[in-house]
């Protein structure tokens, strides 16, 4: 028995721990992920000059790649976890190497395109950082840089985002600076416990002003995931608050609210894009694609995929008869890797949601869980498996919810913790 709790101050006392270098070097992994996703954010506009931002980018890959192999610790808290960790990190590998290209346009998209390049594949990785406290309290504070330079590129670009008329470009302004900067916010909202009255307020504004852009643009997948993360962050406020039957009449009163006001939104023709987000809602745009998808695909692409940079046939689109996505992302997930990646990732994910919801102690873990459940939720709708906070933030909570002593330390040391 003593030996156990010694074991377990040892392990509280590791979380808890850190020392200047390793602070250096998470401080600059995180500086690094900064520039390269804000300078590629703001490229997405196309009213940039490439060539003074893509060379941010490549600064900022600089500073990722050697502080993240410095951070990186193959530690791992099942044996289980070991063995699926290094199936996926092996598979990824294989994937990446069959889209390799050493052409400067390929090599271009691999090194400067967190979407659809080759930094995603090894987000994983991520996992194996220390599991200590501090890194989690950084990963907040990048969380918030994020949605402050989302506000930032509102006000510049806000010509560009207002618009409704079927601008592709706009529509993909609000794509790319929503889920590149401004979504990751719902974590903190969903973790409120830990942050002041003022953090929460900012995140909440921020991820307003997201599903403002969302509705003017009607943008489908936006909107589930925006609203979606917000359900989420009632329900863990729910389980925590000890006012369920006042908390019950509130919410009851908001849908009540949000009833009156959709009522009057659908009848109403006055506003412009009210007329386009009702046009939008019923107006189907995968079928067709995805159909192209299945007849292209042949039986061995279902098991392993294209590769990193694979294809395949759909005149649907006026770009050309051949497409390296699909918006369905676990489709795009086989196109890639095929069904091996897609099993490889259900065999960690499922266990870790499990752990992190119904074997822990405190909000952090719950809500880790909850982000990786709402993320395959939304592999459906929307392209999530990209190198953006939003993705890190799955292989995070994959490493929180798979620790023991992560998962039952207490709420009111965390909040003592992240509140300093």
């Amino acid at each position: 028995m003593t030996m156990v709790k010694a074991s377990l101050k040892q392990r509280v006392r590791y979380v808890l721990s850190h020392d200047r270098q390793e602070i250096l070097l998470l401080n600059l992994f995180w500086l690094g992920f900064l520039l390269y996703t804000l300078a590629w954010t703001i490229t997405s506009s196309r009213q940039t000059n490439f060539v003074v931002f893509q060379s941010v980018q490549i600064v900022g890959i600089l500073l990722m790649i050697p502080t993240g192999y410095k951070l990186v610790k193959f530690e791992f808290d099942s044996h289980y976890q070991k063995v699926i960790f290094f199936m996926i990190v092996f598979w990824a590998g294989i994937i990446f190497l069959r889209g390799l290209s050493f052409e400067k346009e390929a090599l271009k998209l691999m090194l400067l395109n967190p979407w659809f390049g080759g930094f995603l594949y090894f987000v994983p990785l991520i996992m194996l950082f220390p599991k200590k406290l501090i890194y989690y309290k950084r990963m907040f504070d990048v969380i918030m840089v994020l949605g402050v330079f989302f506000i930032i590129y509102s006000i510049l670009f806000r010509g560009d985002l207002l618009e409704t008329e079927k601008n592709v470009l706009s529509r993909e302004i609000v794509e790319y600076f929503s889920k590149t900067l401004a979504v990751a916010v719902s974590f903190i909202l969903m973790t409120y416990f830990y942050h002041s009255k003022r953090r929460n307020l900012a995140a909440f504004g921020i991820l307003a002003l997201c599903i403002f852009f969302a509705i003017i643009r009607a943008r489908r997948g936006l909107l589930f995931m925006t609203l979606g993360s917000l359900f989420l962050v009632f329900v863990l406020f729910w389980i925590n608050t000890k006012y369920k039957i006042v908390m019950f009449l509130l919410s009851g009163g908001v849908l009540v609210l949000l009833g009156s006001v959709s009522v009057y939104l659908v009848t109403s023709s006055e506003a412009e894009f009210v007329s386009y987000l009702q046009q939008r809602g019923v107006e189907d745009t995968r079928t067709g694609v995805e159909r192209y998808f299945f007849s292209d695909m042949e039986g061995l692409d279902w098991v392993i995929g294209r590769g990193m940079m694979g294809m395949y046939y759909s005149p649907t689109m006026g770009q050309g008869n051949y497409r390296g996505t699909i918006e369905t992302d676990y489709l795009n997930m086989v196109l890639k890797g095929g069904l091996v990646q897609v099993v490889l990732f259900l065999l960690i994910l499922v266990p870790a949601i499990y752990k992190g919801l119904f074997q822990s102690r405190n909000t952090l873990s719950k809500a880790a869980a909850l982000w990786i459940l709402f993320w395959m939720v939304n592999t459906h709708p929307s392209t999530v498996q990209v190198f953006t906070m939003n993705y890190i933030l799955v292989w995070i909570g994959v490493g929180i919810c798979y620790s023991d002593t992560l998962r039952n330390l207490s709420e009111k040391g965390l909040r003592v913790y992240f509140m300093i």
